[in-house]
């Protein structure tokens, strides 16, 4: 999976204004001109509700990819809070599914 493959798809942030993981990721997602549709779930109860019993978690943020599966914007410990190499290869294994 490369950031060129990523933008083919159809794609929805789930964040907040206040989550500061959130906008790494954006910016991350904006440096490889990855266009995206961004989802506030503190806005929009159904979509907090979605991003729950989709990933069993509240937090964020979330990528979900074409409607189908939803890939964590973010690795613990992972300088800037998101190792790439990382990212791509959980992208890639949750479109093989």
């Amino acid at each position: 999976m490369t950031w060129q493959d990523l933008a083919t798809h159809d794609l929805k942030m789930y964040s907040t204004a206040w989550c500061g993981d959130c906008r790494r990721f954006k910016s991350v997602l904006g440096k490889h001109d990855i266009a995206y549709v961004e989802i506030d779930i503190d806005a929009d109860l159904a979509a907090a509700n979605r991003l729950r019993e989709k990933t069993g978690r509240t937090a964020i943020p979330f990528l979900e990819i074409d409607g189908g599966p939803m890939v964590r914007g973010w690795h613990t410990g992972a300088p800037g809070g998101l190792d790439e190499a990382t990212f791509l290869a959980e992208v890639e294994a949750a479109l093989a599914q």
